[in-house]
Order: C-alpha cells, then sequence, then structure tokens
C-alpha cells in the first residue's frame, strides 16, 4: 500500500502540474489577475465550512457502521481518518484507495480484518446509494448529448473489463497457490466477514440508514462547492444547472483511471462550467473548486497518513 500511495502521488504531481499549465495556458490573462483580487472572502470561508461538514458526514458514515460491530474510536479520530481516506482516493485510480486507506486505520484500532471489511464493504455501498439515486439523471443527461454517452459507455466497458480479468485471475491463483489448510482458513475468513454483512441487514438497520443519510448529505456538501465558488466570482450561480452539470462530472471523477480523476475533473471542469463564468474567470473557478473540494483535503490526509505510518513505524 505504501509504494501504490508514493507512486500515485507521483502520477498525480505530474498530471496535476499539466492540468494546471494547459489552464493557464488557455484561460489566464490580465483579467484573471483582478477577478482573483475581487474575490469575495465570504463565500470562500463558505466553501471551507462546507468542506468541514463533508468530513463531518464522511465521519459519521464510517462511525455509524463501525459502532454497529462494536468497534470504537473517538470521533477526533473519524476526523483524521476522513481525512486520509481522502488521500488515499486522490492518489489512486477510480477512488479504490480510500477504500485500502479505511481499512489500514481501522485495523490501528484493533479490529479483526473480516470485521473491518464488512465496515469498509458497508461504506461503499452506503456511498453506492448516492449514485444510485442519481443515475436517471446521468441517462437524461447522456441521451440529451449521445457524444458523451459514447464516451462514457467506453470508460464503463474497459472498467467492467479490468474487472471481470481480476476476479477471476485472483480466484485461479487462489485455486492453484493455496494449500487446502490454507483455502480452509480463507474461506473461513469468508464466513465471518459474510457473517459480519449479515448483521447490518437484519440487527444493524438502523446503523446503516443513518450511514446512508450521512453519504447523501456528504455528496449534498460536495455539489454545493460549485454554487458556492460562482457566487464568490460575483457571478449569478444557476444553483439547478450547476448541481446537474456535477453529477455527470462525478460519475466521470469516480471512474477514471487517472489518480483520483486529477487531469479529468481539470479538463472536465472547464466544459462543464464554462457557460457559467466568463472565460478569464473559468480556469481559476476550476483550480479553486478542484483544491478545496478535493486537494487541499488530500494533502492535509497525507501529512496524517504519514505521521500515523511513523507512530506504527517505531512501534
Amino acid at each position: 500500500m505504501r509504494k501504490t500511495f508514493l507512486y500515485g502521488t507521483l502520477i498525480l504531481v505530474l498530471v496535476l502540474v499539466l492540468s494546471f499549465l494547459y489552464i493557464a495556458l488557455k484561460t489566464f490573462s490580465k483579467e484573471t489577475v483582478q477577478s482573483v483580487l475581487s474575490l469575495k472572502r465570504r463565500y470562500l470561508l463558505l466553501s471551507l465550512f462546507l468542506l468541514f461538514l463533508y468530513h463531518t458526514f464522511d465521519n459519521l458514515r464510517l462511525f455509524f457502521l463501525s459502532r454497529a460491530v462494536g468497534l470504537r474510536y473517538s470521533l477526533l479520530y473519524g476526523y483524521v481518518m476522513s481525512f486520509v481516506n481522502t488521500f488515499g482516493a486522490t492518489v489512486t485510480p477510480a477512488h479504490i484507495g480510500g477504500e485500502a486507506a479505511a481499512v489500514y486505520m481501522l485495523l490501528r484500532k484493533g479490529a479483526s480484518l473480516h470485521k473491518v471489511m464488512s465496515i469498509v464493504t458497508m461504506k461503499a455501498v452506503s456511498g453506492g446509494v448516492f449514485f444510485l439515486l442519481c443515475l436517471p439523471l446521468l441517462v437524461y443527461y447522456l441521451h440529451e448529448h449521445p457524444a458523451e454517452a459514447v464516451r462514457v459507455l467506453k470508460v464503463l466497458g474497459a472498467v467492467l473489463f479490468v474487472s471481470v480479468s481480476v476476479y477471476f485471475a485472483f480466484d485461479l491463483l487462489v485455486r492453484r497457490n493455496l494449500r487446502r489448510a490454507d483455502l480452509r482458513k480463507f474461506r473461513e475468513s469468508l464466513k465471518r466477514y459474510v457473517n459480519y454483512l449479515r448483521i447490518f441487514g437484519y440487527k444493524r438497520k438502523g446503523y446503516l440508514f443513518l450511514s446512508i443519510l450521512s453519504s447523501l448529505l456528504l455528496y449534498a456538501c460536495f455539489l454545493l462547492f460549485a454554487p458556492v465558488l460562482v457566487l464568490s466570482f460575483g457571478a449569478e450561480a444557476d444553483f439547478v444547472k450547476l448541481v446537474f452539470d456535477q453529477i455527470v462530472l462525478l460519475y466521470a471523477l469516480f471512474i477514471s483511471p487517472t489518480p483520483g480523476g486529477s487531469g479529468v475533473g481539470e479538463i472536465g471542469g472547464l466544459a462543464v462550467f464554462r457557460g457559467h463564468l466568463q472565460p478569464y474567470e473559468i480556469g481559476v473557478f476550476v483550480i479553486l473548486w478542484r483544491v478545496i473540494s478535493q486537494y487541499m483535503s488530500a494533502f492535509i490526509g497525507g501529512v496524517l497518513f504519514l505521521v500515523c505510518l511513523l507512530k506504527d513505524l517505531r512501534r
């Protein structure tokens, strides 16, 4: 995991430098400097408050799931975990590192692996509810923009192909290389893992509901970043259209093969938000939107992850 995060961070920095350079060359002008100096601070502060709420709901959704299976930790540790998870998600393709980081942070509290895996699985399920609810909006948008539909379907097809290939490769590897005793141990661990998943279905439904609600509020906060930042430029924000446009971009970010959707978020942001601001403002807006909505948290999470890692290595 450490090497994966290291390589992912290097790739992320490279892609970001190239993306930000492209944005600067394409959109920056003399008016850009004036627009930055004229930003309304109260809306910038509001966007930071939204960031706090975002991590609060991210903290709570994992907090509820952990309580459901008897795993206890402080809310402060939950905030640390939220930032670290954001770092993991940002330096890996399709945000998969966020789940790996969550496993690492929960294991640090002394929980068994199958218990932790059940918590992280249900966290993914609770987050998936948002994307399931928004699927009709995505279908409608793609119907109205068929060219975009073809691109998204190609990406989804590639992701599906890779996922199926990895599954069969893992299954083949397990069957060939594990001894019977190891395979029996693996099946026993899998059985315990499934038993914990069943707990959420018939004993801890209330905790799962609270986790799903927290996930929905989390993404609601994310979708409010852009409207609030548009207001900081003194423009009139069409909240409905901005939220609608972001949903499509959000799907693209979460299936992007680049770390944290880097490059996709920046270049895609130029296309999505260009109708809401002046041409000389759009580049700064996209950079500001990406920094506040993701990269700032990822940087803080990277520092906290390093601190946790160094503490564990000293033990």
